[in-house]
């Protein structure tokens, strides 16, 4: 699964399929386990990205290290960019495909599943972009995990 999140006392946030090769400590690891940057312990959204009733929602602060998220009002603004950035990578690489497997695609159909891409994938794209932007502005500390 993309995004991890610990549930009671049942944690599945350990190395899963293909991202098992994320080192903790690293900003990847952050990014896609949903982890504080700070500690890579502690969670920065309540859920999944799908999870419809807590969708978005986010720790003010994180509960192991005590990292404040929003340094200041409108820090967040920031990430736009970055989902922007994410948006227009996956137009760019659904533009490849598309040339190479279905060179005969007429550009209205093209234009509908790309539109489709977006929309399935905006959840993810924000999850993605917060968690890119706040791991720009911090770094990994060991000296704020539980780990000895």
């Amino acid at each position: 699964w993309f995004f991890c999140v610990n549930y009671g006392n049942t944690n599945i946030s350990k190395g899963i399929g293909l991202m098992s090769f994320v080192k903790k400590g690293t900003k990847v690891y952050s990014i896609f386990y949903n982890k504080c940057p700070r500690c890579n312990e502690g969670d920065f959204f309540y859920s999944h990205p799908y999870h419809l009733k807590k969708f978005g929602l986010k720790h003010f602060n994180c509960e192991i290290c005590h990292l404040k998220f929003e340094k200041e009002p409108g820090f967040f603004f920031g990430s736009m960019y970055v989902s922007y950035a994410l948006g227009v990578g996956l137009f760019v690489v659904w533009w490849i495909i598309q040339s190479i497997f279905f060179p005969e695609m007429q550009a209205g159909q093209m234009v509908l599943i790309m539109t489709v891409l977006q929309i399935g994938i905006a959840p993810i794209n924000l999850y993605v972009s917060k968690l890119t932007w706040l791991n720009l502005f911090v770094n990994f500390n060991k000296e704020y995990t539980t780990e000895k």
